[in-house]
């Protein structure tokens, strides 16, 4: 679907656990995403990266999550909607990948099975029709049948096969917006590569936007053509990755890349740039 503006508009969003007795996960923070772009979003532990994710894709329980501001995906406050609203544009508007794949798939279902479940709920497809696209999509990120046969489980399969397979389950209804919170942080430098490599590829085939979360500054680097670095739950860098990355003006972003020093080459495995 074309857009002139923004695909994903936030304005001042907030988040607080009010029972935590802590200060605010999130605070006031704004971005906006347009189709097919990259936003890197970098941090460390704690900064509100992942409390930002939930509270796009409406995975907060509001019961013990308090969320403010507006966050507005192709029009639409997300942050107004109903769970029956939101479980209609996840899939096939917005999907998430997860930081632990393993964790996040069914040990009891076949792998096939479940990207085919997520075609059929998000989709209406039946069974044969759901298996025959979970399969393909699968191929695509290099999970063979052959290989399905022989290891048909999660617990079967490597942590980046599990995580590919993760990037299939959330691509397979073709959404417009991916979100991928700390898609690489389970797997080895090699498999890390391989991974971004997939998503890159992905997104800009299909022309997806993607907001990649990580505290890997070199790792973002090579992923993002924006990048927003969040601190105790606000972001205090904003703007084109080579420009926050050249001259940084918050002192937490000059540590980071103070920190980092072989750039992109991480361990003997190095990722192209994007």
């Amino acid at each position: 679907m074309a857009m002139n503006g923004p695909l994903l508009e936030v304005k001042g969003l907030g988040v607080a656990y009010p029972a935590a007795a802590a200060p605010a996960a999130v605070k006031d923070v704004s971005f906006s995403l347009n189709p097919g772009s990259v936003l890197g979003v970098i941090g460390e532990s704690g900064s509100g990266k992942t409390s930002l994710a939930l509270a796009l894709m409406g995975l907060l329980d509001t019961a013990s999550a308090r969320i403010a501001g507006e966050a507005r995906f192709e029009g639409r406050n997300l942050l107004g909607l109903s769970e029956r609203e939101m479980c209609r544009i996840r899939g096939s508007g917005m999907a998430m990948i997860f930081q632990d794949p393993v964790a996040s798939l069914d040990p009891a279902m076949r792998i096939l099975d479940q990207v085919a479940e997520t075609l059929r709920l998000h989709r209406g497809l039946g069974r044969k029709q759901a298996r025959s696209l979970a399969a393909g999509e699968l191929g695509k990120v290099g999970i063979e049948p052959e290989l399905l046969a022989a290891a048909p489980y999660a617990h079967q399969l490597s942590g980046g096969q599990c995580q590919r397979a993760m990037i299939a389950a959330a691509l397979a209804c073709g959404p417009r917006l991916l979100i991928a919170d700390e898609p690489t942080s389970s797997l080895d430098v090699t498999l890390q590569a391989q991974v971004i490599v997939l998503l890159r590829e992905r997104c800009r085939q299909d022309d997806i936007a993607m907001i990649f979360i990580s505290h890997d500054l070199p790792l973002v680097s090579t992923i993002a053509g924006e990048v927003m670095v969040m601190y105790r739950g606000e972001a205090v860098e904003y703007g084109a990755c080579g420009q926050v990355l050249t001259n940084p003006s918050h002192e937490f972003t000059a540590e980071m890349i103070a920190a980092v020093a072989d750039g992109p080459e991480r361990g003997g495995a190095t990722v192209a740039p994007a």
